[in-house]
């Protein structure tokens, strides 16, 4: 496909830049400019667009693109919210100003994930601008809210509304234009200690919680992984949170940690409950005044699809054909919306785009102008080759 001569360079970049200039930060869920400038874009370019907002207001774009009549539906997923950006002071540019420098675009999002949408969407003009025959299929965006929150006012809700069809997805989250093809889940829940308060002076007089939870720390970090995944590894834990105690004379009668369990798809919540209070039962048996209380916070299950999906095949030889070699077949360590597609509906899930996790989250965030480009030529590749069904 000879699209390549249609990518205006200038036109990927200042859409980039003007994505990133439209704070959409999470919490607290400021979507709604970002919302509406994308929809006002795409209807442009052809898409019947509709928002949906979500039971707490929260933005969702939904438009598609046909060409002709039947054919299939390739889905692109990408989340318009951004972590917060914390304190501008700390950034050799604002965070917000969308700064082109030295190759790179600077900015809250530039890399998670606002570069992977524009590279798609420009995509799409490209394709447009060639006049390439495509006779038949659609392409349908969920460009969504929520998803630096678990996405429950995003894919979530889609999900839950009913709002998803398609036959293949491609999620443009940051991967250093490598292919995903499986992720893990994260279980996150509170742990609390509890005590008897007493006078700081007299600690024996009391319970104190903040130890109980020292060594019920050990505990949760003892507790062996015996699985392990070709692309992902073994699980993780991590204790993200703790408080305790409320004065220093006091001996504290409460302690609470807020833990990250990263699970493996052959893993689930259910069983991690138990292998969790199976630990902290055979502490108690030799501390019999322990007590404690498990809360779940928040859950999302892990997803992979296997390598020989289509989709996985149309992005092998998408990125072969613009970059000349193999790209790499990888896991992701985070979640990412990809699961709603391939656990609730059981439709093939790619995850690629530019940028990379590295980036993601910090100060500084930034994202290559050539990845940007490299993007947007795969992405058209790929939507070509799935929406006619064609395979080199």
């Amino acid at each position: 496909m000879k699209t390549d001569r249609f990518l205006k360079k200038k036109g990927l970049i200042d859409l980039t830049r003007r994505l990133i200039q439209i704070p959409s930060e999470n919490p607290p869920g400021n979507e709604k400019k970002v919302a509406l400038f994308l929809k006002s874009l795409l209807s442009k370019m052809g898409f019947r667009v509709n928002i949906h907002l979500s039971p707490k207001g929260r933005f969702n774009v939904v438009a598609e693109k046909r060409w002709g009549k039947g054919g299939r539906n390739l889905i692109f997923n990408g989340h318009i919210d951004v972590v917060p950006s914390g304190d501008p002071a700390q950034w050799k540019y604002p965070p917000y100003g969308g700064k082109l420098s030295n190759g790179r675009i600077y900015g809250r999002g530039a890399s998670d994930m606002k570069g992977g949408i524009s590279s798609f969407i420009h995509a799409v003009s490209m394709i447009d601008r060639s006049k390439f025959l495509l006779h038949c299929g659609s392409l349908i965006l969920n460009l969504v809210s929520d998803e630096e929150s678990h996405g429950h006012q995003g894919m979530g809700f889609l999900a839950k509304k009913g709002k998803i069809r398609g036959d293949a997805v491609i999620v443009g989250e940051p991967t250093n234009l490598d292919l995903v093809i499986a992720q893990k889940g994260a279980f996150w829940f509170r742990v609390s200690t509890f005590g008897r308060s007493a006078h700081g002076s007299k600690p024996s007089q009391g319970i104190n919680a903040i130890e109980k939870m020292m060594k019920l720390i050990d505990c949760l970090n003892s507790i062996p992984f015996l699985k392990e995944h070709p692309l992902l590894g073994k699980p993780t834990i991590n204790i993200g949170k703790i408080q305790g105690g409320i004065k220093i004379n006091i001996v504290p009668d409460r302690c609470e940690i807020e833990v990250d369990r990263r699970l493996l798809p052959n893993e689930n919540k259910e069983e991690i409950l138990r292998e969790v209070k199976e630990a902290i039962q055979s502490l108690q048996a030799q501390d019999p005044i322990l007590k404690y209380q498990i809360e779940e916070i928040d859950y999302a299950e892990p997803s992979e699809i296997h390598p020989d999906e289509e989709i996985v095949r149309i992005g092998l030889e998408a990125v072969k054909e613009v970059l000349g070699e193999r790209p790499k077949v990888r896991g992701f360590s985070g979640f990412t919306d990809a699961r709603f597609y391939i656990n609730q509906f059981d439709i093939p899930t790619l995850i690629f785009g530019p940028g990379g996790t590295d980036q993601s989250h910090t100060t500084d965030e930034s994202v290559e102008v050539d990845a940007l480009v490299q993007a947007a030529r795969i992405n058209a590749e790929m939507i070509v080759r799935y929406l006619l069904g064609r395979q080199k």
